[in-house]
Order: structure tokens, then C-alpha cells, then sequence
């Protein structure tokens, strides 16, 4: 008997995706991830913009990871308009996405995921049993809203971050009161962590690419090389070889392809691909969980993400300190428009964010390709789905449909930013 399984609209994550599978007598025929939203043509109308324009509008592709989308596309901007920086603009930078990870990750991780873990619908029915949790990770959102705020001038879509440097920058004092709650913040997290350290994790395994950037001198976020877990490593510019893309006849969203199969990016593939760099508070927190690097569990994304926050915080306090022994003063800054190509890749909290553009001798943009981490995803969801399934297809519906959903869920999808492409002729 030929059965579908149609969950449509996956809970718990950003934007609306579903998930299709067929079945017959229980064997596996079809897995279809569909993304339902409409393209919202990016790509498109930021054609003919100034390119100090860019950055601006690019970052509106997201309002949880906005400072990563800022970054990226501002130092693509940089990179085709031959611009340089100084230290103390790349480490405003660097602090204004620690800020970002910490929002989100804990927003996924103790949010989104929890309840799957506890038996609970919802945060608000688990905070019954987990009070002090929900209430902790309130406070850590809050600081990794206020380190953007401090950096970028607001929780999203940040103002004060520009071509060639900031508009404002935060004081010696600022900076000092954010250390401090960093370091008193610690505690908060760790008490996370303890209560992480007490769930049962699915049981599934299933070895696929991993892919970040990669740095040899210290865990990659911001900057580096675009690697796979095989050992295939090349600057960004050269992402093409690596990260290709499909368009599902199925989805308003393209999937990203590597060598005919799906692949992997985000807090995971970080660990999996950076182990060597790991900070000491991160080494804690991985050896506390219990996870062993590889690990080829799709839902070891989810603790992934604190131990990554835990990395974030060590991070951020070495880029304050370094920030403090700067004048912090605004350097005035000047750009000449001219033709050129530029391509960045950052980190963002779900994983590895294209932006590639190309600009015409006015300086206005010809041709921009971004690229965000869920559109990267999408295949090897499906084909996690596929090596899930036969281990849950004699559950009852219910069950079945949660494990599903829970294993969409660990990807941390953000499928509004998916599906921004568009081809305009």
C-alpha cells in the first residue's frame, strides 16, 4: 500500500518549508523537502545599486543572522572595490557576529530544539519543568542583542557597520561593561550545559561532507578558506568548486550540491572540520556532552551549537581585550567606485553565507550571487530522511512524524532566506 506522509509546515523554524515522504508497504519512495515560500528576487533588485548601497539592502535577507549577511556582503564589497581596513574595524566585525551567534544559537538550541528533548510541544509548556533554563537563555539573548547593539547600532539589520569601516564606534567603558557580563555569563551557560548533559540523543548516524571555512590559526567564523570534510580546501572566491546548486522542480528554493550529493554546513560541520582550534571553555563543554569529533549525528547539531557558543565566549572576550588597547576613534575613510569582482564567505550561526558580486566601472552593481547556509541544506535533508526512516518506519504515525520533524529541526533551517533567488531577463 502506497502511503504519503505530508508534514506541512515544519515547526519550530524560521519560515515555511514541508516535508514530503512516500511510501509503500513501508519501503521508501520518495523524500521531497519543499521550501513554500515565494523567491524574494535579492539577487534581482539589488542590480543596479550603488555599492555602498549594497550592504544595506543584502542584509535584509534575514533579520536573525542580518550581521553575518552585513559582513559578508560588505567585505565583498571591499574585496571588489580594493579597499583595506584597519585591526580595529575587522575586530568590531568579529565582535558584532559573536554577538549574533550567541543570540541564535541559544535561541535555537534552548527555544526550538529543547522541547523535542523533553517531551514538550513548545518552550512555553517546558518552561514549567525547566523554569531556571528558559530564563537563562533569555538573558544570554539579551547580551548577544546588546553586544550588537554596542557594535552595530541595533539587535538587526545593523546601521552603524559601513564600507570601509563603522559609522560609530562603542567606548572603553562599553566595551569593559559587555566583558563583564561575558565572563559573569558563563556560569548562566554552563548551567545550559548541565542540563544538556542529561538528554538522550537519536540514535542515527550517517557520514556526509562537511563543509565550513577554515583558518590555521584560530576557529573560523569571519574569515578563511572554504573546505570540505574530505580535505578539499580553496579561497573563497573559488566556492564554485566546491558548492554547486540544483533547482527542485518541487521547491521555490535551490539545493546545494557537492560532487552529485547533498552536504552539510553549520555548528557541526564547524566542529567537525575546526576541532583542532577549539577553545578552552568549547573543549569543556564538548567533552561535557560527551560528543566525539567526527560525528556524523545529524542531531548532534543541536548541542553543537551551545559548545559553539561556549567557543564564542572565550572569542569575544580575546577581541574585546584586543579592542581596548585601540584608540577606538573614527577614522575617516575614502572609496572610489570602480569595476571589479568580490567574493566573501563568513560563517553565519547555520552555517557557510556566499556573497559574490560583481560591479561595473560606476561602481553599480551588474551581478550579485549570495548564497545562504538552509539553501546549502536542503539535499541532505532529504537524504538524512532517507537513511532515518527505515529505523523509525514501524513507529506509530505520531512518533514518526515528530522524528521527522525533529530531524529537520537540528539543521536549524532558516527557509525565508532561502528562497531569494530569482533570474531576471
Amino acid at each position: 500500500m502506497t502511503e504519503s506522509i505530508d508534514i506541512k509546515h515544519i515547526a519550530r523554524v524560521e519560515g515555511h518549508g514541508s516535508l514530503y515522504v512516500t511510501t509503500k508497504d513501508k519501503e521508501l519512495v520518495d523524500v521531497k523537502m519543499a521550501v513554500d515560500e515565494g523567491a524574494r528576487l535579492f539577487e534581482a533588485f539589488l542590480r543596479g545599486r550603488e555599492y555602498t548601497e549594497v550592504p544595506e539592502m543584502a542584509c535584509r535577507i534575514c533579520a536573525i543572522c542580518s550581521a553575518s549577511h552585513r559582513v559578508a556582503s560588505t567585505k565583498a564589497v571591499e574585496k571588489a572595490m580594493g579597499i583595506k581596513v584597519d585591526q580595529q574595524v575587522v575586530d568590531l566585525r568579529r565582535l558584532l557576529v559573536w554577538g549574533e551567534y550567541i543570540e541564535s544559537h541559544i535561541l535555537h538550541a534552548l527555544y526550538l530544539a529543547l522541547p523535542d528533548y523533553v517531551g514538550h510541544e513548545s518552550v512555553i509548556s517546558a518552561a514549567a519543568d525547566f523554569p531556571e533554563v528558559v530564563k537563562i537563555a533569555l538573558k544570554l539573548k539579551k547580551l548577544g542583542n546588546d553586544m550588537q547593539i554596542l557594535t552595530g547600532g541595533r539587535e538587526v539589520h545593523q546601521v552603524s557597520t559601513a564600507v570601509g569601516g563603522f559609522t560609530s564606534y562603542p567606548t572603553h567603558q562599553t566595551l569593559d561593561e559587555i566583558k563583564e557580563r561575558i565572563n559573569e555569563a558563563r556560569a548562566d551557560l554552563q548551567k545550559c550545559l548541565d542540563v544538556w548533559a542529561t538528554l538522550e540523543e537519536p540514535d542515527f548516524e550517517r557520514k556526509t561532507t562537511y563543509v565550513s571555512i577554515k583558518r590555521d590559526d584560530e576557529y573560523a567564523l569571519v574569515d578563511g578558506d572554504l573546505i570540505t570534510s574530505e580535505g578539499h580546501r580553496v579561497p573563497v572566491e573559488k566556492y564554485k568548486e566546491i558548492i554547486g546548486e540544483d533547482q527542485p522542480a518541487y521547491s521555490f528554493a535551490k539545493s546545494g550540491v557537492h560532487d552529485g550529493h547533498g552536504f552539510f554546513v553549520g555548528a557541526l560541520p564547524r566542529l567537525n572540520n575546526n576541532t583542532d582550534q577549539l577553545s578552552p571553555f568549547a573543549k569543556k563543554a564538548l567533552s561535557q556532552l560527551g560528543i566525539k569529533l567526527p560525528s556524523y549525528n545529524t542531531f548532534h547539531n543541536n548541542a553543537a551549537q551551545l559548545i559553539e557558543t561556549a567557543q564564542v565566549f572565550d572569542m569575544a572576550i580575546d577581541t574585546i581585550d584586543a579592542l581596548l588597547k585601540s584608540d577606538l576613534e573614527w577614522h575617516e575613510f575614502e572609496t572610489v567606485p570602480k569595476a571589479g569582482f568580490g567574493t566573501h564567505i563568513t560563517e553565519a550561526p547555520r552555517g557557510s553565507l556566499v556573497h559574490s558580486y560583481e560591479f561595473g566601472d560606476d561602481g553599480l552593481l551588474k551581478k550579485a550571487d549570495i548564497i545562504a547556509p538552509t539553501t546549502m541544506n536542503y539535499l541532505n535533508m532529504e537524504e538524512d530522511v532517507r537513511a532515518l526512516y527505515p529505523s523509525i518506519a514501524d513507529l506509530p504515525r505520531p512518533e514518526l512524524e515528530l522524528m521527522l520533524n525533529r530531524l529537520i529541526r537540528a539543521y536549524d533551517p532558516c527557509i525565508s532566506c532561502s528562497c531569494h533567488v530569482a533570474e531576471v531577463k
